[in-house]
């Protein structure tokens, strides 16, 4: 599985990518919300962890914006927070969610979900 981890935290960032290979995927990572989109038009991704307390961009903005306009357009997209307090509407856009911080279970278990 190709999976892409928009996370602006370098280390943790990395965690996941390195986890994720571990278990047999393809992981590549991007710290932002700019070089996110330029990673989703040019590949096809099949899950998409997206923090979406980004610097540089809303979290749910973006990932409307990688299903309207890229190929990963039907990427299972898990929103990765550490806000316990978000809506349902405010995550309507995703396919679930991952509260911070993330076990290693955890992040298994949402990679298998997708």
């Amino acid at each position: 599985m190709r999976i892409l981890f928009i996370e602006d935290d370098p280390r943790l960032a990395d965690a996941f990518a390195a986890l994720a290979a571990s278990i047999g995927h393809e992981p590549e990572v991007a710290y932002d919300g700019q070089s996110a989109l330029a990673l989703t038009a040019a590949n096809t991704y099949d899950a998409i962890f997206l923090d979406i307390g980004l610097p540089d961009a809303d979290g749910r903005t973006l990932c409307r914006q990688l299903r309207a306009a890229t190929p990963s357009a039907q990427a299972c997209v898990v929103a990765v927070t550490g806000r316990a307090n978000l809506s349902a509407q405010e995550l309507d856009a995703f396919d679930g969610y991952l509260l911070k911080p993330i076990s290693q279970e955890a992040l298994e278990d949402a990679i298998k979900g997708c």
